[in-house]
């Protein structure tokens, strides 16, 4: 049974025109995109030939920009999921009902998660170009598109609590881009103070595993490491210093950490749903109240 309030939402949400034009323009705006790679790399043959090569480098700019989209757009959509019912006065009606308060909060978060799933979905035939070429292969692309849904459900839990916690929506959403910056670039400056510390004692390097450490909540790092993974590039190589003495066991968690990171993402989404749910339970909520 589908849950009451992904239901609903399906049906007011979704079924909105503007939903669906935002995201015919996202996918216009990239395709063309897309054209004026394709036609700027083939003057820049001789023979105005296409380098098929080149499509690696356009299935790491989509992949970016799509990661960095779905970072930006999951706090504005989620982080109002309950504090705009409590402005609407509406959140009291959702709380006497048979519903759970882990059920309300799971349809509220997969409700948010819709907009971005068929921003996904709907860019498959555009990351298809870089397959046609045989730049990436299928299972690459259902990695890329796995990894940016779990980040998003991360962000989007993480929203949804800070709704629970404060009335105002602007508020959350505030709140949330500034973890997403402490994530992102707060993990690098906290790396760049261990590596000057390090670069002070008798040893003169920071081991790898400490680095590793540091960086697992890192979206931005745990994104290229997938790429570098599929592509065989060094982008997280140039960040994290490599040890030579390292174990194997390390080096491969260094190369892997875009695994480390989504499990990460798993243990902050079923952490944060489980408070969001005690957050807005009625029974709680008189428990507190008789205390006072």
């Amino acid at each position: 049974m589908i849950n009451p309030v992904l239901r609903r939402e399906a049906i007011t949400t979704m079924r909105n025109w503007k939903t669906y034009g935002a995201l015919a323009i996202f996918l216009i705006i990239t395709a063309l995109g897309v054209n004026f790679f394709v036609y700027v790399s083939m003057f820049q043959n001789y023979n105005l030939s296409f380098d098929p090569e080149n499509m690696v480098v356009l299935y790491i700019v989509l992949a970016s920009i799509q990661m960095g989209l779905v970072m930006l757009m999951a706090p504005a959509v989620a982080a109002g999921s309950i504090s705009g019912e409590r402005e609407r006065q509406t959140l009291d009606l959702l709380l006497v009902t048979k519903m759970s308060s882990f059920s309300i909060v799971m349809g509220k978060l997969m409700a948010s998660l819709m907009y971005i799933l068929l921003l996904i979905v709907g860019s498959l035939p555009i990351f298809g170009i870089a397959f046609y070429f045989g730049s990436v292969s299928v299972l690459q692309i259902l990695e890329l598109f796995l990894f940016v849904l779990v980040s998003a459900c991360m962000v989007g839990a993480v929203s949804v609590y800070f709704s629970c916690v404060f009335k105002k929506t602007i508020t959350s959403i505030v709140l949330m881009y500034l973890v997403i910056g402490v994530l992102c670039f707060g993990t690098l400056l906290l790396l760049g103070f261990l590596f000057i510390s390090a670069t002070m004692t008798e040893n003169g390097e920071l081991p790898l595993m400490a680095s590793i450490f540091v960086l697992i909540p890192n979206p931005g790092v745990a994104f290229f490491s997938m790429i570098d993974t599929q592509l065989g590039t060094d982008i997280v190589s140039s960040v994290i210093r490599n040890v030579p003495d390292a174990s194997p066991a390390v080096l491969w968690l260094a190369s892997h950490m875009w695994l480390l990171h989504m499990m990460f993402d798993v243990v902050v989404i079923a952490v944060f749903v489980w408070l969001s749910s005690r957050m807005i339970n009625p029974v709680r909520e008189r428990k507190r109240s008789r205390k006072k």
